[in-house]
């Protein structure tokens, strides 16, 4: 049996922006199994308020997952319109701009302590970028990189609370030192990081920028390097 549009759709959208089928759900704030069954085909004409909210956190409306591109239609069941009820607000759907691309947009603000990385329960609404900027000056696909906001004092002043990083997960080795954003088996931080070369055994030397904020090593085992940092942004 040829899989419906929606479930071609809906796999190329969450390859671009390296979505799981559980972090699209979670994200959406639908079922675990609703992306899940349209993927395999036992949801092949879903459509309603689950639809539309899976649809907002890939960028685009229910209508271009349901449809091709250039106005054809598919063959499906009729349905009648998702229509909120009176005491529910209105659901607004972003839809991709022309010329920009979605970046996942990691919900936690680096430099805070917790117990690991698990990208997939991190995953809020994408943030979008110039597409020329992304795969033209930093030569990279949208699903390549991850947007991410400093908390802390310890880059300053290169980097400064609330300050939004892009990072290159391609770029995850520490041979030439750089700033990375990093889980250093306590947290999940924004530093600068090197391998410590002197040391008897793997280790990896995490600095600040700021010198009021003491180096320290981890042993490299502990640590997970998320992807180096490429670009920033600063509210003025």
């Amino acid at each position: 049996m040829d899989r419906s549009h929606v479930a071609r759709e809906l796999e190329r959208r969450m390859s671009l922006l390296g979505l799981t089928q559980k972090a699209l759900s979670r994200n959406a704030g639908v079922g675990d199994t609703y992306v899940r069954d349209i993927l395999k085909g036992k949801s092949r004409n879903p459509g309603g308020e689950k639809l539309e909210r899976v649809a907002s956190i890939l960028g685009c409306t229910a209508r271009d997952l349901l449809f091709p591109a250039g106005g054809q239609t598919v063959a499906r069941e009729a349905r009648s319109a998702y229509i909120a009820a009176p005491d529910q607000p209105e659901i607004t759907v972003e839809r991709n701009p022309p010329g920009y691309v979605a970046v996942p947009y990691i919900s936690l603000r680096a430099g805070m302590g917790g117990c690991g990385y698990v990208e997939d329960r991190l995953l809020g609404r994408p943030k979008f970028f110039e597409e020329e900027f992304v795969r033209g000056a930093l030569r990279a696909s949208p699903s390549d990189l991850r947007v991410i906001e400093v908390e802390g004092q310890s880059m300053e002043p290169m980097l400064q609370n609330g300050d939004m990083v892009l990072v290159d997960t391609r770029k995850t080795s520490i041979i030439e030192p750089g700033i990375f954003v990093l889980f250093d088996g306590d947290g999940v931080v924004c530093k600068w990081a090197e391998r410590a070369h002197e040391a008897s055994e793997p280790m990896v030397r995490i600095k600040s920028e700021n010198p009021r904020f003491s180096p320290y090593e981890v042993p490299a085992e502990l640590v997970q390097i998320i992807g180096r940092v490429v670009w920033f942004a600063r509210r003025l």
